[in-house]
């Protein structure tokens, strides 16, 4: 599970900002909140900002982290330029500095803290402590880049130090350990290595490929009885007038070769006749179903296996009372059995509500003085908000930060 995840010089951000989904002290919703260890770990977050905020660089950052830990081993060559590393351009002080990124996360009992740094030349800095299960801390990996010496200094300890030394040997500079070790099946990584591969799932649906996206979750539908059930099940109750899908396999030319796609048709209601009427959900689907049931695949399958999602722009296309049912499956002791996470950046305030989500689990972006992204809490302000306080009317009235700030020709217009 996620418990707290660092960005610093990279888009908007500039100095160190934390996003934690570590629980307050505060009471309420405790289905909102689940226990592992000396963790209260939060079930879902919400971003809010304005635009140009610097909400979706938050979740950008999540997944270069990602993308680089799953793929510098793999798809990049030597001398390659590290893609999308992009500092804070607004100051010169920024602009020749690294960009960091770090994670603390508790998978299976053990407490990682990982973390690394790079331009688009190279990694400058690489680090990985772990804590086991009534241990202590352990600074296993250090790496650093000597610009002066124009070399890279490493150090390991305890269980790592004889099953680093291959994989050190073949890391590149525009390359990082962790990913390397995984490569060579050094054992000591393996389980934080996956939980980037396997359990950290992203998606933008403001820019998302929706057809690749309603493959996986049909051909999810078609070959996994138990998750196909519930697929289903949560297209039927969405209320989009599908009574059941009509899923099957075909055979689709790609290049040279044939491969299985599945066909995506779902079933209507004739409703003289009662007879199932089928639509092609790719061609006669609205848009918002689409987006539905092309999320609802990640959805369910992060409900069963206790996964993180992270979402940007998760009320595109979909009605606000159908995207709070979807974050009330998470924050659900039934629905959400293993511990899923789910943090979203959205513009919907109707979901700041105090029903739905407590003080802790609501998140700003905005900009400071020097046209850099802060980020904090409800929780993190001068005047925390009561607990009955209407937070979407606060909000948008401005007294929490996170709002425009118009100009005169929006504020002071007149109409001619």
């Amino acid at each position: 599970m996620l418990i707290d995840f660092t960005v610093e010089n990279f888009r908007s951000f500039a100095d160190t900002q934390t996003f934690s989904m570590i629980a307050s002290k505060d009471a309420s919703h405790e289905t909102h909140v689940v226990e592992k260890g000396a963790f209260r770990f939060l079930k879902t977050a919400a971003v809010y900002g304005a635009n140009a905020s610097g909400k979706s660089n938050l979740i950008k950052a999540f997944w270069f982290m990602k993308r680089f830990v799953e793929e510098s081993a793999t798809k990049m060559n030597l001398d390659d330029p590290i893609a999308d590393v992009e500092p804070f351009r607004l100051s010169r002080q920024w602009r020749t500095k690294p960009s960091t990124f770090a994670i603390r996360l508790l998978i299976n009992g053990t407490e990682y803290q990982y973390g690394f740094s790079a331009t688009r030349e190279r990694v400058h800095k690489e680090w990985l402590h772990v804590k086991r299960e009534g241990g202590r801390v352990v600074p296993a990996l250090s790496r650093e880049y000597d610009a002066g010496k124009d070399k890279t200094e490493w150090h390991t300890r305890g269980e790592l130090k004889e099953q680093a030394k291959a994989a050190i040997k073949a890391t590149r500079d525009n390359g990082l350990f962790l990913s390397q070790a995984a490569q060579v099946n050094v054992e000591f990584v393996k389980e934080l290595f996956l939980w980037f591969r396997r359990c950290l799932w992203h998606y933008d649906l403001s820019n998302l490929d929706v057809r690749l996206l309603l493959g996986q979750t049909a051909t999810l539908a078609l070959y996994n009885q138990s998750l196909g059930a519930q697929i289903e099940r949560l297209t039927r109750d969405a209320d989009l007038g599908i009574s059941r899908l009509a899923l099957t396999t075909e055979r689709v030319p790609l290049e040279d070769d044939r491969v299985v796609f599945p066909r995506l048709k779902t079933a209507h209601v004739d409703q003289g006749s009662g007879e199932p009427i089928e639509f092609s959900l790719l061609e006669e689907e609205s848009n918002g179903t689409r987006r539905f049931f092309a999320i609802v695949g990640p959805i369910v399958v992060a409900l069963d296996r206790g996964d993180l999602l992270v979402l940007d722009e998760l009320d595109c296309s979909i009605h606000p009372l159908l995207t709070r049912k979807l974050i009330e499956l998470f924050q659900s002791n039934e629905a959400n059995p293993n511990g899923a996470q789910l943090i979203f950046a959205t513009h919907d305030s109707t979901l700041m509500n105090a029903s739905l989500l407590r003080r802790d689990q609501i998140w700003l972006c905005e900009k400071n003085s020097k046209e850099a992204t802060d980020l904090f809490s409800l929780c993190d302000i001068e005047r925390t908000p009561r607990k009955r306080e209407a937070l979407e009317n606060n909000y948008l009235a401005g007294r929490y930060g996170g709002v425009p700030r118009f100009g005169p020709a929006l504020e002071d217009y007149e109409v001619r």
